[in-house]
């Protein structure tokens, strides 16, 4: 009896049906488009963040130096002590190797350039090493994507230097040149391949392959490892209690805090230091944190849009059903029988839209995402259960004041007109 009520009913009001299905279906295609890019667009957000450089040092244990790394609290380095260039490889064997983006080691020595004073810095500028996942390409290059190079990087191995554009416009130094390098009293030449475009903390320096450096200054390993990591905002909670709260530690302790990674890196590599940059961390966390939320009150207000649409709707309904209501009471249905009633029509017609609204958010989503990133946009089945759920929410808070509105009406008093 309820199925053919039901089919009836929703046959006679085809026009009412189509404005709450339009009402359900929009409310969720938004709400699931601005969740799929919350998902997709936050991770490649913050990859492109990434792009501003380091936000990690790893230093040999005990080798704390004097620079500002971006928020990270140093002291003066301790003489002697330096690290294997396997540490690099190393950073893929960790639990966070999947966060780790890029990393480039440095070798830092006074030497002179040209006649003139300069830092010269060994390190890998493109380098593919072996990993336990593989191969990874990385290197200076790849890990300062921001700094403006005129002419390119030197290659690995070449005798090739690259110079901070500041330091060349001042002493002469030109793309293309033949220069001397000088570190005590070894020598060698090398070609100018590049002019820098640096931050104020690496200028007047220059840049050489490693091995190029170590005939002048000595064999010796290296300073520091440089690397780009995804992590969140640092947590503004305590550490939970592992002996009080072992769950929430675990918890804590899985989640890419920058001194989660930072500790578990230095634990699972010997001998060294890891030091977040923490001011670079928390801005990019930030960012993509604001992001989140915005997306957050967009997707509430088209709900809300939607609850509205739906109640203006299943309002006029109620109104428009008065007479049928009013007899339906007359012959003994029950408040239960007529809510059941509306309740189910309305759940049928918002589980179509709850479907339908799947369909358009992923489509929307792909839209709006593009190829920005580099990547297509992936369709996530396991967003349909959320946007049922949406679905059946807006169902409920839509219907509710209309049903009670029917519940109410006095059958004598509608028939008599």
């Amino acid at each position: 009896m309820l199925g053919r009520m039901l089919a009836s009913s929703l046959r006679a009001r085809r026009g009412r049906l189509v404005l709450a299905l339009l009402a359900v279906t929009l409310g969720v295609a938004v709400s699931i488009a601005l969740a799929t890019l919350a998902l997709q667009v936050g991770d490649d957000l913050a990859r492109t963040l990434r792009a501003a450089g380091p936000n990690f040092v790893m230093l040999p244990a005990g080798a704390r130096w004097a620079l500002n790394l971006g928020g990270a609290e140093v002291e003066p380095a301790r003489a002697g002590l330096v690290l294997g260039t396997d540490a690099v490889a190393k950073l893929k064997s960790t639990f966070w190797r999947n966060n780790i983006l890029e990393a480039a080691p440095e070798r830092a020595v006074a030497g002179r350039l040209a006649g003139h004073d300069v830092t010269l810095v060994g390190t890998w500028f493109d380098r593919t090493i072996r990993v336990e996942d593989g191969d990874w390409r990385t290197g200076l290059a790849r890990l300062r994507p921001n700094w403006s190079v005129t002419g390119r990087w030197p290659a690995d191995g070449a005798a090739e230097i690259a110079v901070d554009r500041a330091w060349a416009e001042r002493n002469g130094v030109r793309a293309g040149s033949s220069v001397t390098l000088a570190v005590g009293g070894a020598t060698a030449t090398a070609r100018v391949t590049g002019l820098v475009a640096v931050e104020p903390a690496d200028a007047d320096r220059a840049w050489l392959p490693l091995e190029r450096l170590e005939p002048l200054a000595g064999a010796g390993g290296i300073d520091r490892v440089w690397l780009s990591a995804l992590v969140r905002p640092p947590s503004t909670k305590s550490i939970p209690d592992p002996r009080r709260d072992p769950a929430g530690y675990e918890k804590h302790m899985c989640t890419a805090y920058p001194d989660v990674v930072a500790r578990a890196l230095q634990n699972s590599i010997p001998h060294t230091e890891v030091l977040p940059m923490t001011e670079m961390v928390s801005g990019e966390g930030a960012v993509v944190t604001r992001l989140n939320l915005l997306m957050l009150l967009l997707a509430a207000a088209a709900i809300l849009a939607s609850v509205l649409g739906l109640l203006s709707t299943s309002t006029a309904t109620v109104v428009e059903r008065s007479v049928e209501l009013g007899l339906l009471r007359s012959l003994g249905a029950t408040s239960a029988q007529i809510a059941t009633l509306l309740l189910a029509e309305t759940l049928l017609v918002s589980l179509a839209g709850g479907v339908l609204g799947w369909g358009l958010g992923m489509a929307g989503a792909a839209a709006i995402r593009g190829d920005t990133f580099g990547t297509a946009s992936v369709v996530s089945p396991l967003l349909l259960p959320l946007a049922i759920l949406i679905a059946v929410a807006v169902a409920i808070l839509g219907t509710l004041a209309p049903l009670r509105m029917a519940l109410r009406l006095d059958p004598a008093q509608v028939l008599r007109g």
